[in-house]
């Protein structure tokens, strides 16, 4: 089975739009070589104060386009999180999910809430892309994805918790059936998780 490309190898191809790294990451430490030079953000990005970020860009416009919108969003808010996520080339219900969890829980503090959306999250691994979304939104977000990042032979996998751990369903790009397949694993792993709370 072919591994999965990695973001920057994306990247270097020219499909993924940005990548966000960390100079803690080990894989950063030995690619950044290979693009350097890229257009770079390093102000008011970073998630923690333990390690420099990075966010490389395809053009200096893309770069100059996030800074703009970065200029409207507070550094670690639901709002910097989607802007993030849109930016390095996720789906924009995916970064609208994520920012929707960071929201219940951190800013909110609606733990219930939050446990309920995340019940919900599938998992997307495809094309150096890395990002969660809602069961609801499983069939956008792989479009959306194939349609993007589309690469012959790449496996488009797509995560979901049964039980303690993930299990990656592989999908062929626009195999719908296959699709509706997994989507209903996760709503009936839903039901039944929900069926037992209740007993």
């Amino acid at each position: 089975m072919k591994k999965p490309l990695l973001d920057y190898e994306v990247f270097l191809m020219g499909l993924k739009p940005a990548i966000y790294q960390s100079a803690n990451n080990v894989t950063f430490q030995k690619t950044v070589h290979l693009y350097k030079h890229s257009p770079c953000v390093t102000e008011g990005i970073h998630l923690h104060d333990e390690a420099d970020f990075f966010l490389f860009f395809q053009t200096e416009q893309m770069k100059e386009d996030f800074l703009k919108k970065m200029a409207t969003v507070k550094r670690l808010s639901p709002e910097f999180h989607e802007l993030i996520g849109v930016t390095i080339g996720y789906p924009p219900l995916a970064a609208k999910y994520f920012a929707e969890c960071r929201r219940l829980k951190e800013v909110e503090k609606r733990m219930d809430d939050y446990e309920e959306l995340f019940k919900h999250k599938v998992s997307f691994i495809y094309s150096g892309i890395r990002c969660n979304g809602h069961v609801n939104d499983l069939v956008e977000n792989s479009v959306w994805l194939w349609e993007r990042y589309y690469i012959e032979g790449e496996p488009f996998k797509i995560g979901i918790i049964e039980g303690d751990v993930m299990k990656h369903y592989e999908v062929k790009p626009f195999d719908f059936d296959e699709l509706e397949r997994v989507k209903q694993r996760k709503l009936e792993l839903i039901s039944r998780a929900k069926e037992e709370a209740t007993v």
